[in-house]
């Protein structure tokens, strides 16, 4: 006799979602409908529409856009900083509980976590320069070149996501979500204000801030490589080696 209970069929291990994917999905969820999100890109966004009307008439698309992406470096990472530093180490009790069960693996687990956190700051990030530019591209006066202006949103979006890997990654070695956020915070600030006081301008996120309007008029310079190079090499040795640490570490 047929099995007649074809609608109520439990999906099987082949159309279940990996794990992995899971908890991205998961994630991302969660942080889109958290209030602290929705504050966030409505402030976000509504402070890009007071700055583009306020210069309406004697505001450059390269000033008004810099201005505009210098608000993720010096106010938005603030939001950055609380929901990468806490993304592991808020979530200890679920994360032994699921380890211990086999549910998931470790590495599927960190991989996740990096790997939703840089898609929410990413897609917030795109989300308000959107906004942004569109709005500044409306200024009478245009002082822009297109892939000088595709470079310095990348710049910016790469000095996000190395911030964000930080983050994780400092959430994963300190289980303390409030010390991991203060280490980040200080972190953060002394690369943006004293690194190029050191002569580390290139990873500094206040020189690379510097640099922006001329990078959106066209100029491309060899340091703006090594600045990429640097940021690159900074994010994948955060992510290998907190990756490496959390599969060692005893939860």
């Amino acid at each position: 006799m047929k099995n007649r209970t074809g609608s109520s069929r439990q999906p099987s291990r082949a159309e279940a979602p990996a794990p992995f994917w899971a908890i991205v999905q998961a994630d991302l969820k969660g942080l889109f409908r958290s209030r602290i999100t929705y504050g966030w890109l409505l402030a976000a966004v509504f402070i890009q529409i007071l700055r583009t009307l306020g210069s309406e008439s004697v505001g450059t698309t390269s000033g008004i856009v810099s201005s505009g992406l210098s608000d993720f470096i010096y106010i938005w990472s603030l939001v950055i900083i609380g929901l990468a530093a806490s993304s592991v180490s808020s979530e200890a009790g679920e994360l032994a509980d699921s380890i211990m069960s086999k549910s998931v693996t470790r590495l599927d687990y960190v991989l996740a976590k990096f790997t939703s956190r840089i898609a929410y700051t990413l897609l917030s990030f795109a989300i308000v320069t959107a906004v942004l530019v569109g709005l500044a591209l409306r200024l009478e006066l245009h002082d822009y070149g297109a892939a000088g202006l595709a470079s310095a949103i990348l710049l910016v979006a790469l000095t996000l996501v190395m911030l964000t890997t930080l983050g994780v990654g400092l959430s994963i070695v300190t289980s303390n979500t409030v010390m991991a956020i203060v280490s980040l915070l200080v972190l953060w600030y002394t690369m943006t204000f004293f690194f190029p006081v050191l002569g580390l301008d290139l990873l500094s996120p206040g020189s690379i801030l510097s640099q922006l309007p001329d990078t959106i008029k066209g100029t491309w310079t060899l340091g703006d490589w090594e600045t990429v190079a640097g940021l690159v090499a900074i994010s994948g040795a955060s992510t290998a080696l907190s990756a490496a640490y959390f599969h060692m570490k005893d939860i």
